[in-house]
């Protein structure tokens, strides 16, 4: 994850698209909740999900659903996203797609 965001931090992107790029940057380093001590981060899940769903064909809807399933089940100070909608907030902005 940290190569692929390398990767979109040339120097044209960064000034481009700074807002952006501090974002992705700091997605792929934030973790699902505070104290969580395996290294799975914010947008390494995400995109993990996101290929899964692409993979089966789910719906948006089913897949909202199953993110929602999942955020209810995480500590309450978790990040992860209720949605599908929030979930490509953080994957589209730096170009990612599944």
């Amino acid at each position: 994850m940290e190569d692929m965001i390398c990767e979109l931090g040339q120097e044209s992107f960064q000034q481009a698209h700074a807002p952006l790029y501090d974002t992705s940057q700091t997605d792929s380093k934030k973790p699902l909740y505070p104290r969580c001590k395996n290294l799975l981060t914010l947008c390494s899940v995400v995109l993990s999900l996101v290929n899964v769903k692409a993979k089966y064909g789910w719906s948006d809807k089913s897949f909202s659903s199953l993110l929602q399933v999942v955020h209810n089940m995480l500590p309450k100070e978790n990040t992860f996203p209720k949605g599908y909608y929030k979930a490509k907030k953080i994957l589209c902005p730096t170009g990612m797609e599944y």
